[in-house]
C-alpha cells in the first residue's frame, strides 16, 4: 500500500507550481486591472501625507476585488517605507468575523497575536488600537472584505468609529483608512452617521471579465504554473468560453487547476479539452454554491419551490402558477410569510438574471399568459439539496 501511495506522490505532473493556481496568489502583473490599480493610487494618495481616506470596491464574484486590494496595499506600504513613512495594512474577512468585536480582534492580532479574544469591550479595543498606532508611529489601512456580512449582522457603528478615529483632539494623529469590499452596493447598509464619512464618488466598480480577458488571465497562469507546452491552446479556449458565462476568473482558474489534476490522474503529459470538460463537471457544484450564497431568502425559497416541483412532476418545465403555489407551501414549511404575486414575479426575474432558471412564454394550448420555467444547467435534485442546506 505504501508503495502505491509513494508512486502516486512521486509521479510526474503537468503542474510545476501549484501555488500559482491558489486563489490567494498575487501575480506580479494583474492582467486587465491596471486602470483599477491607478484609481486606488489616486484615491489613497493622501495617505502619503498622513491623511486618511476611505474607498469602496464592489463587483461580482471572481472580478479580482480582493487581489486588487492586496496588490495595491503591498505597493503602497513599500513606497511609504522608501519615503520614511510607516503605513501598515490588515486584511479582514468579515464573512468569518461578523461582529464588531471579532473584526477588531482580527485587527489587533496584526499587532499582537496573543491579544485575548474576550474580556474587552469594543470601545476598549478601539483605545488599544489607538495606543498601538501611537507606539509604532504608524497609520493603518484596513481591508474589510465581504463587509456586507458585518453590516447586516452588526450595523455600521464600527465603520463609523474607524472613520472618525482621528477626530478627537489629540497631539498624535493616528489615521485609520478603510477599503471596504463587497459584491453588492453597501451604501444602503450604512446609517446616516457612517454614510456621512464616505464620499459617494469613492467607489470602484468592477465589471465581469470578458471572454478575451479570461483567456489572457488563464494564459498567464498556464505560463507560470504549468510545464512548457503541457496545456493545449484549445483547452485554454474552452476554459475561457465556459467561464465567460459568469465572467468569473476564480472559476476559470479552478477549472484550469482541476483540468491539470485530471491529466495527472491519467498520467498524461498534456491537458486536453476532455480534461477541461471533466473539470467542469466536478467544479460546477462549487460554482453553484457560491452563486446561491448571493441570493436573498425569498429568492432561495422561490428557487427551491421550482426545483421541488420539477423533481416531483419529472418534467422539463413548470408553469408559473404551479411554481407560485409551491412557493407559498414552501414559505409555510419554513415559517415565512409568502410575498405578494408581484414580489414573486420579481424573484423569478432576479433568479433568472442570476443564471439559475430560464423563463419562456407558454406554447399554444395553454390558457392565459402563463409562462414556463426550466432549470437549464443544473439537475433539480442538486439545486433542491443545496438550497435546502442554505435555508437550514
Amino acid at each position: 500500500m505504501s508503495n502505491i501511495i509513494e508512486d502516486e506522490l512521486l509521479s510526474s505532473t503537468v503542474i510545476k507550481n501549484p501555488n500559482i493556481l491558489d486563489f490567494d496568489y498575487i501575480p506580479e502583473e494583474l492582467v486587465h486591472r491596471d486602470d483599477q490599480l491607478k484609481y486606488l493610487a489616486q484615491m489613497f494618495k493622501p495617505l502619503l501625507s498622513n491623511v486618511s481616506q476611505n474607498v469602496i470596491i464592489k463587483g461580482p464574484i471572481g472580478t479580482g476585488k480582493s487581489v486588487i486590494a492586496k496588490k495595491f496595499c503591498i505597493s503602497l506600504t513599500n513606497l511609504a517605507r522608501k519615503q520614511g513613512n510607516i503605513i501598515e495594512y490588515v486584511h479582514i474577512n468579515c464573512r468569518k468575523r461578523t461582529t464588531d468585536s471579532m473584526t477588531l480582534l482580527g485587527i489587533l492580532n496584526h499587532f499582537d497575536s496573543r491579544f485575548p479574544d474576550r474580556g474587552f469591550s469594543v470601545q476598549e479595543m478601539l483605545q488599544v488600537l489607538k495606543k498601538q498606532l501611537i507606539r509604532k508611529n504608524t497609520q493603518i489601512l484596513i481591508i474589510l472584505d465581504e463587509v456586507d456580512s458585518l453590516l447586516k449582522k452588526s450595523g455600521s457603528n464600527l465603520i463609523y468609529n474607524l472613520t472618525r478615529f482621528s477626530d478627537e483632539s489629540s497631539l498624535e494623529k493616528t489615521p485609520v483608512s478603510l477599503l471596504l469590499i463587497s459584491q453588492k452596493d453597501i451604501l444602503p447598509l450604512l446609517d446616516i452617521a457612517a454614510l456621512s464619512t464616505f464620499k459617494r464618488s469613492n467607489v470602484l466598480s468592477l465589471d465581469k471579465y470578458t471572454r478575451d480577458e479570461l483567456f489572457d488571465i488563464i494564459s498567464q497562469r498556464v505560463k507560470l504554473a504549468f510545464h512548457t507546452e503541457s496545456v493545449d491552446l484549445d483547452s485554454i479556449d474552452l476554459i475561457s468560453d465556459i467561464a465567460s458565462e459568469w465572467g468569473d476568473a476564480r472559476f476559470a482558474i479552478e477549472l484550469l487547476w482541476k483540468a491539470g489534476i485530471a491529466a495527472d490522474h491519467q498520467h498524461v503529459e498534456r491537458v486536453t479539452p476532455e480534461h477541461v470538460r471533466a473539470a467542469k463537471a466536478e467544479t460546477y457544484s462549487i460554482v453553484t454554491e457560491s452563486k446561491l450564497k448571493n441570493l436573498e431568502k425569498h429568492q432561495l425559497l422561490t428557487l427551491y419551490a421550482i426545483a421541488k416541483r420539477l423533481k416531483k412532476d419529472q418534467t422539463a418545465y413548470v408553469n408559473t402558477g404551479k411554481a407560485e403555489k409551491t412557493y407559498i407551501l414552501t414559505c409555510e414549511e419554513y415559517e415565512e410569510k409568502p410575498r405578494t404575486h408581484t414580489m414573486f414575479w420579481n424573484y423569478l426575474k432576479e433568479i433568472e438574471n442570476a443564471g439559475f432558471i430560464n423563463i419562456k412564454p407558454s406554447s399554444k394550448g395553454h390558457i392565459g399568459t402563463t409562462q414556463l420555467i426550466s432549470l437549464p444547467d443544473i439537475p433539480a435534485e442538486i439545486v433542491r439539496e443545496k438550497v435546502e442546506k442554505l435555508l437550514k
